[in-house]
């Protein structure tokens, strides 16, 4: 059984991403792995489709699935920044975020991917 790093660190090399840029949107939407939609959804990234959260068959799918949007809708638009990224991943405002959350995303990415890099 890999660990969710060598997950992170495979789909990171497929879809030519950092893989703690990866950990860290995932540590950070799952409030470090406690959050119920990666524990009965294996949703890392909080991804949302039309009838909300979406489910994956296993953590692997989830990363890949993460990885993949990444790679489409954000880096190969040149959103290539933690920063950049946040504006369309976690807008502020945005109507599924009533409490605010997003408002913390940069800084939340930002202490995770530190900690992943150094």
């Amino acid at each position: 059984m890999s660990s969710s790093g060598d997950l992170f660190a495979a789909a990171g090399k497929k879809y030519g991403i950092d893989p703690a840029l990866l950990a860290a949107i995932a540590i950070h939407e799952t409030g470090n792995g406690t959050s119920s939609a990666v524990k009965n959804k294996n949703n890392v990234g909080g991804m949302m489709g039309s009838n909300g959260l979406m489910t994956f068959s296993s953590l692997q799918e989830g990363i890949d699935k993460m990885a993949s949007n990444l790679k489409r809708n954000y880096i190969d638009k040149g959103l290539t920044t933690i920063e950049q990224i946040q504006k369309k991943y976690a807008p502020l405002g945005a109507g599924n975020d009533p409490t605010n959350l997003n408002s913390h995303w940069v800084n939340g990415v930002t202490k995770y991917y530190k900690s992943l890099s150094s």
